[in-house]
């Protein structure tokens, strides 16, 4: 598979393959797509594994290349590294619609997202945020140009209320981190609790200084609690769990997507994080075996190009291979990858991608369908779909 180069931080994904175009009309413009990544600061495994999606959908996409009206368009990805950082994310951004992409892709950390979202609305160019904040999609009349793949915390919120009522569980706390992801939380879990009569027994912040963990899971078990919600970060949440596990109680662990990556499980976090569950695309448990939907085929395509090209499947970050494949649906749509016209184009069109099904809508930029998220649990080194 030809994924094509990138270089740390700076560097184009072109995806080039030579077969398949022999008979059609090429242009020679390409559909120029602008990715900000956390390649480097807190969120670099992340954005590492969000660069490898996007090459394995850019390898796939530029088989053919992207029929805009009557020639077909291979696709190029300038790759930034935001560094985690808003300022950066801010000036990469500038840099993206000075160069005039069709769109721009990424941004998981809030920092970096709200800070290109900014930019993207001013210069009317479409964004497709990884971002699980809420605020990255509404209020709606000032985020026109900005869509969210990542769900929404009150759908994830909900599923796991569900859950822990299902479980029998209930007294529950909430372990959060002061920070945007926190705060989404903490507002959609009380309200998620309450309608499905759940007591919320305690609210507590880990310090975001990441120090006094311990304090914080002793107060969080103080009630006895049958369940926590964690919601933090990932290298925070592999922390909070251990500081719970160092206590005298054993409450069931829930986290949010945002709260795990691809070093949760590695070397010795596997055995403090055993037993914990998540909510997350199925495709965190690699290839479905029956295929039977749109989606089905996706996930199953995108593990095994994953296998071929770095040799073992990551489930996580899997947004970024379907924020390219949505700008390619919507520019095949309008026949143009003029901005305005884009984003009409993704407001309806729907699309079964890797991480789940999307369908944005003129009142809904959050377009992730919750529906598909499942429920897994720690085992070993893996996460076992339940």
């Amino acid at each position: 598979m030809a994924a094509g180069s990138t270089l740390t931080g700076c560097g184009v994904l072109n995806g080039s393959s030579a077969t398949a175009t022999e008979n059609k009309v090429m242009s020679p413009d390409p559909i120029r797509v602008g990715a900000t990544l956390e390649l480097s600061g807190s969120g670099t495994v992340s954005g590492r594994l969000q660069e490898r999606a996007i090459a394995i959908a850019l390898a796939e996409l530029n088989v053919d290349g992207v029929r805009v009206g009557d020639s077909y368009r291979k696709l190029e990805v300038v790759v930034r590294d935001n560094q985690s950082n808003g300022a950066t994310a801010t000036d990469i951004a500038e840099e993206f619609a000075g160069m005039g992409v069709a769109a721009i892709i990424g941004g998981l950390s809030a920092e970096a997202a709200f800070a290109t979202l900014k930019v993207a609305e001013a210069k009317h160019v479409p964004y497709l945020s990884f971002c699980a904040a809420d605020a990255i999609s509404i209020p709606l009349s000032t985020r026109k140009f900005t869509y969210k793949l990542a769900p929404n915390a009150s759908d994830v919120a909900t599923r796991l209320a569900r859950r822990i009522r299902a479980a029998g569980q209930k007294n529950v706390v909430i372990l959060s981190t002061d920070d945007t992801l926190g705060a989404d939380g903490v507002r959609a879990t009380k309200a998620a609790l309450a309608a499905a009569g759940r007591k919320l027994v305690d609210t507590v912040e880990l310090a975001a200084s990441g120090k006094d963990f311990a304090g914080a899971a002793a107060r969080a078990v103080e009630e006895k609690p049958d369940a926590v919600v964690v919601w933090t970060s990932p290298s925070n949440a592999v922390r909070a769990v251990q500081a719970l596990k160092d206590t005298d109680e054993n409450p069931a662990v829930y986290l949010p997507p945002t709260a795990i990556d691809d070093d949760t499980l590695k070397e010795d976090n596997a055995s403090v994080m055993e037993g914990v569950f998540v909510l997350y695309s199925p495709v965190l448990a690699g290839a479905p075996f029956i295929v039977n939907t749109a989606s089905g085929r996706e996930i199953r395509l995108f593990v095994n190009r994953y296998n071929q090209e770095y040799g073992s499947f990551s489930g996580c970050m899997p947004y970024a291979a379907d924020a390219l494949a949505l700008v390619a649906a919507a520019a095949r749509r309008v026949s143009t990858v003029e901005g305005r016209r884009l984003r009409g184009a993704l407001e309806s069109t729907p699309y079964d991608g890797v991480a789940g099904a999307y369908g944005f809508s003129p009142i809904d930029h959050g377009g992730m369908a919750p529906e598909v998220l499942a429920l897994f649990r720690a085992k070993g080194s893996a996460w076992q779909r339940l």
